[in-house]
């Protein structure tokens, strides 16, 4: 899960300022950080269908509380307990 929090880094360069890039970075970093942390939990051990269901709850979480320049400047730090709270949710099987 390490891998998909340092996407949000990555996915913060992917774009510059302004109103017209608001909308592309958001889609950019929603399809950047699903993919990346789906990707890293199924790596870890995580079953396909649960690491689906907690990067969504996560990301949720993350558009929920953060704005797109929040997001922008976002650390892996500021996401953790968005996806614990996401972790404790979810019930395998």
């Amino acid at each position: 899960m390490r891998k998909m929090l340092l996407t949000l880094g990555l996915a913060a360069l992917a774009t510059g300022c302004g109103q017209a890039n608001d909308d592309a970075f958001n889609t950019n970093f929603d399809a950047s950080f699903r993919s990346s942390c789906v990707s890293s939990a199924v790596g870890s051990g995580a079953p396909q269908n649960i690491a689906s269901e907690v990067c969504d709850c996560t990301l949720k979480g993350i558009n929920e509380k953060f704005s797109t320049a929040e997001k922008m400047a976002m650390s892996p730090e500021q996401a953790k307990p968005i996806m614990n709270e996401c972790l404790s949710k979810v019930k395998p099987g």
